[in-house]
């Protein structure tokens, strides 16, 4: 299943950053944002509204929910787009899950 989960998360980046083509979009992933070229948040994120959406998501990462942790951690920056640090821990968490381009992305900001 390793391999499988591995090849699942390359197709989602290749979706993310349209390598797919012929309008092959899947509802539910990713756009650009208004608020940060570059870095594409989830389109259907449930808690963008979520108020201490950044302490939420450092508990998702200790649990080592990645998936989980930047849905809050994209939702904390969303909500205060020059937070260095939540975009710190979004790098990180980016990395740890394999997305480099959204780890760099985020990391450099």
């Amino acid at each position: 299943t390793e391999f499988w989960d591995k090849m699942q998360a390359e197709w989602e980046e290749m979706a993310r950053r349209n390598w797919i083509s012929d309008n092959q979009e899947t509802p539910g992933q990713v756009t650009i944002s208004t608020i940060e070229k570059g870095y594409y948040f989830h389109t259907d994120n449930p808690f963008k509204d979520w108020p201490g959406a950044f302490e939420e998501g450092l508990k998702k990462m200790k649990e080592g929910d990645l998936p989980v942790t930047i849905l809050y951690l994209e939702a904390a920056i969303l909500q205060e787009p020059n937070d260095a640090e939540a975009w710190q821990f979004l790098g990180i968490t980016q990395a740890e899950n394999e997305n480099e381009q959204a780890a760099i992305v985020a990391l450099q900001r």
